[in-house]
């Protein structure tokens, strides 16, 4: 909500001939805007790959994905730490690489410009590991330290393994082929990491040619991965899309799993191939991998998680969605960054009913391929305020065998390199029952809509698109991005987009008309000046403001303790605010607020 975005403070002596004012363009602020957060074990194995995660968080707590790049530098307080890098790229606010570190206990510090944190990490060279392989016996297992799997390791129905916080699970692998130990689950696990100390399984090697198989999920009770990170899996049996290049990491089947602030990264196969299952992401990483998730009649939802780096000749999606037999698709908060230039789609789907939500979809292209931001084929997709750039093609959509593909969009920006909509023909996709429906959205590319078939696959009103296009409220205006170049797609004061939006939708949060596109126009601060004693003892302003907006006024003889006076709509600026109630007061102070919950 927008309601207390912008706040202005006048301080009025109201006895005194000449009025005292005094303005700010907000309250002073305790925090600053961004801070940075470091997960990492908090112990090493010297020459093992360690996963060093970075996020970059608004002071609110949620990601700062606004910030399209940035670098995070890597220091070690001990001279005789060696760490196999020292740089992690952000994307959208978050980062990570696979660190080898070599030398004894440290402090391990991450920088983006001037803000940092660190965390202290311990050398485990002197720590024994526990071995495990087998069937777990009893109703209840819980490993803790350094636990190595020699071999198959299989959790019977009615079992619970648990992970202990800062448990590290060394798995040992092979260097080629599908057979290496897997993790067979039938009950439950539960691994439980902490900020502080999380849980880590990867291989046992120091090879990175070396890699373990994967945790299945058969027909398996309820498990759940907390500050979890799990990486260096994948010889497996390949399975679904991209079989060739290796096998998943996780194979759920006919089974419930929670992922909570977990990393899958740096497999040789996919990260996951699951069936008839129901699937949670909450502030998840997956990355550097074939490619991401592919689900078959799985439930999904997914909140801002971050899907990077998929790398494969084929098919190297960011996430498979396939027909979910009734159960949701919800992906609302996430990042796909595509990035490598060996991709293909961030979404793909397969005759799935899914929506995608406040999203951003960014870098998917590859010389050799045509990699689209969202590939729907079949089925039907809502595409609520998402962002879409330096995808090849942003939104692109096929059907076949007489089934249609619907497609509903709204607050949408796309910028695709070649197409930002497409109804696409291919050879096994030749039917044209293909219906966009978009609204209040910015569509600019080379051809930013374009059919194979007919004009008709596209209902489009209320957007501002980079071509003429027939439609109520489509415009060609530039739309004035604040930087494009920087990919900073908020709108500038005055741009054609503000308030421009459908009147069936319903208003923005400060009660203006929706504006066009993903990121909601925040106006200049208001103005509060030429304060003025009435005769009869009241006291007037001016309120100076952003037209048709809702402002509400305050007042409060402390500055601490405040009482709405009135709330304006702003028609015209400025506007006369009145104050009736100031006798016998020395001081009144008032501040001026966009919008109202």
């Amino acid at each position: 909500m927008r309601s207390m975005k912008s706040v202005l403070c006048v301080t009025v002596a109201l006895q005194a001939i000449v009025f005292n004012v005094v303005s700010t363009e907000s309250p002073p602020q305790t925090d600053p805007p961004y801070h940075l957060r470091l997960m990492c074990h908090d112990g090493y194995l010297p020459g093992h790959l360690t996963l060093v995660r970075i996020e970059l968080r608004q002071s609110g707590g949620a990601f700062a994905n606004e910030v399209w790049d940035a670098e995070a530098k890597l220091m070690a307080d001990s001279p005789g730490v060696v760490l196999s890098t020292n740089r992690i790229i952000l994307r959208n606010g978050l980062g990570s690489a696979l660190v080898s570190i070599t030398g004894g206990d440290f402090r391990l510090t991450a920088t983006v410009g001037l803000l940092g944190a660190s965390r202290t990490l311990r050398a485990l060279t002197n720590v024994p590991a526990t071995t495990a392989s087998g069937t777990l016996t009893g109703t209840e297992t819980t490993w803790s330290n350094i636990v190595n799997v020699v071999a198959d390791v299989t959790v019977p129905a009615g079992h619970t393994l648990t992970l202990a916080p800062g448990t590290l699970v060394l798995v040992n692998g092979v260097t080629s082929g599908t057979s290496a130990p897997d993790l067979l689950v039938n009950g439950t696990i539960r691994s439980l990491g902490t900020e502080e100390q999380p849980v880590t399984i990867t291989c046992a090697s120091t090879n990175p040619a070396m890699r373990w198989g994967q945790i299945r999920h058969n027909n398996a009770q309820p498990s759940l991965y907390r500050r979890t990170s799990i990486s260096r899996g994948g010889r497996a049996s390949g399975e679904g899309h991209t079989s060739s290049f290796g096998g998943p990491l996780i194979r759920p089947n006919n089974s419930t799993i929670a992922f909570e602030h977990s990393n899958l990264t740096d497999h040789g196969g996919k990260i996951m191939h699951g069936t008839g299952s129901d699937l949670v992401f909450n502030e998840c990483l997956l990355a550097r991998s074939v490619m991401g998730p592919e689900i078959l009649g799985t439930g999904l939802l997914c909140t801002n998680t971050y899907f990077m780096e998929m790398a494969s000749d084929d098919d190297g999606d960011g996430i498979y969605l396939q027909g979910s037999n009734g159960k949701p698709l919800f992906l609302i908060g996430c990042v796909m960054a595509g990035l490598t230039g060996r991709t293909d789609d961030g979404i793909d789907t397969l005759g799935a009913v899914a929506t995608f939500e406040n999203c951003i979809l960014r870098d998917w292209v590859n010389p050799g391929d045509d990699p689209k931001g969202i590939s729907l084929f079949n089925g039907t997709t809502t595409i609520r305020r998402c962002l879409i750039q330096d995808c090849f093609i942003g939104v692109a959509a096929k059907s076949s065998q007489n089934s249609p593909t619907r497609v509903y969009m709204e607050n949408c920006t796309i910028g695709g390199i070649s197409n930002a909509v497409l109804a696409a023909w291919k050879s096994n996709a030749t039917n044209g029952v293909i219906d966009f429906r978009i609204t209040n959205s910015i569509l600019r590319s080379m051809d930013a809509v374009r059919s194979d078939f007919e004009a008709t696959n596209f209902t489009i009103g209320y957007c501002n698109i980079s071509e003429s296009w027939p439609g109520t409220g489509n415009g060609t205006a530039d739309p004035m991005f604040a930087n494009e170049t920087a990919r900073d797609y908020r709108l500038l004061p005055y741009s054609p987009c503000i308030d421009a939006g459908s009147p069936a939708s319903p208003f923005d949060p400060d009660g203006s008309p929706v504006d066009l596109g993903f990121v909601t126009f925040l106006p200049p601060a208001p103005e509060l000046n030429s304060p003025k004693n009435e005769p009869s003892g009241a006291f007037t302003f001016l309120l100076n403001a952003y037209t048709n907006r809702n402002y509400r006024v305050d007042m409060s003889t402390n500055c601490t303790d405040w009482t709405a006076l009135t709330t304006l709509k702003m028609t015209n600026s400025p506007a006369l605010v009145t104050d009736p109630g100031t006798a016998g007061e020395a001081k009144r102070f008032y501040r001026a607020l966009l919008g109202i919950e």
